[in-house]
């Protein structure tokens, strides 16, 4: 199996990333969750919600080791309805524009967009980045759960400005690499650089609560209510693979080799390693052929 070297931590250092320059605006960093609807009659009789979305891009912490020289510049960055690009994967984004990438902070590049109509959203809110690139491209388009269904329930009826989120990419060769690492861990000998994008997948990392730093955690395991998809729990260093997220938190969802690759969104639940009395919420969340989803499961505040 081919080894990740450099690997070791990374998934905790994109969780502290991410995590923490969240104002803990949006409750969760799935695409969505429970899709009650609190609010709805009150959004009826306010009009369309129209808010300002906000946050920083940067690329995926598994680049900057595996690519670190990689040009992050010539990037768009949109905000999206999970639910309109499933159904069709060109449909306009809500709101959508050019990267600003020179004199970026350690912190990402800033970017935001204003009167982003979030009325009709369901499933929840994802953030974008593509290559601008029409050739001889260097970026995966990588979505980043940007608000749970729950969460945005509420921004339709508070019309709450949504900041600080992050959103990451995953480069063209970090995508080989973890193409050429799953197929070892699965014995898939389809799976060669490319494979991963044009499947669609995922790659997660379970941390603590946001007010605890928030930490990787080590010994949680991630299930979910589809079975077209393989979870891959990497060591800690990528040289191999276990039964339960390792001290970086992260796993990898790869979809199964399928003739015609499709969407798929589910429900992502974490079991708790052993003796810990922490929850974290089930979250609705997947890909589409074509994109890389990065997903951020941290636990409840209570209790």
């Amino acid at each position: 199996m081919m080894r990740i070297f450099c690997a070791i931590g990374l998934s905790g250092a994109l969780a502290l990333s991410a995590c923490s320059s969240s104002s803990g605006t949006n409750s969760d960093s799935g695409v969505g969750g429970s899709t009650g609807d609190a609010g709805t009659d009150a959004v009826a009789d306010a009009g369309p919600a129209l808010v300002t979305v906000s946050g920083t891009a940067a690329p995926h912490a598994l680049t900057k080791a595996l690519d670190p020289t990689n040009d992050f510049s010539m990037i768009n960055v949109a905000v999206v309805d999970p639910a309109i690009v499933i159904a069709n994967p060109t449909a306009p984004p809500l709101a959508g524009g050019a990267l600003t990438t020179t004199g970026c902070p350690a912190t990402g590049c800033p970017w935001s967009f204003d009167n982003v109509n979030v009325s009709g959203i369901s499933l929840g809110l994802v953030g974008i980045l593509d290559d601008a690139r029409t050739t001889g491209r260097l970026w995966v388009k990588t979505g980043t759960g940007a608000g749970s269904s729950a969460f945005i329930n509420t921004i339709k009826v508070s019309h709450a400005p949504i900041t600080n989120v992050p959103l990451f990419a995953v480069s063209v060769a970090t995508e080989g690499a973890l193409a050429t690492f799953a197929a070892g861990a699965l014995s898939d000998t389809t799976l060669v650089p490319g494979q991963l994008t044009a499947r669609g997948f995922m790659i997660g990392t379970v941390v603590s609560k946001l007010s605890q730093g928030p930490l990787p955690v080590a010994g949680a395991t991630v299930t979910t209510t589809d079975a077209r998809v393989n979870i891959i729990y990497p060591t800690a260093d990528f040289s191999g693979v276990g039964t339960s997220t390792s001290a970086n938190g992260s796993f990898l969802v790869v979809p199964k080799p399928t003739a015609n690759p499709t969407a798929i969104v589910a429900t992502w639940t974490v079991t708790a390693p052993s003796g810990d009395t922490r929850v974290w919420p089930a979250l609705t969340a997947g890909s589409t052929p074509g994109t890389a989803f990065v997903i951020l499961f941290a636990a409840n505040e209570t209790p």
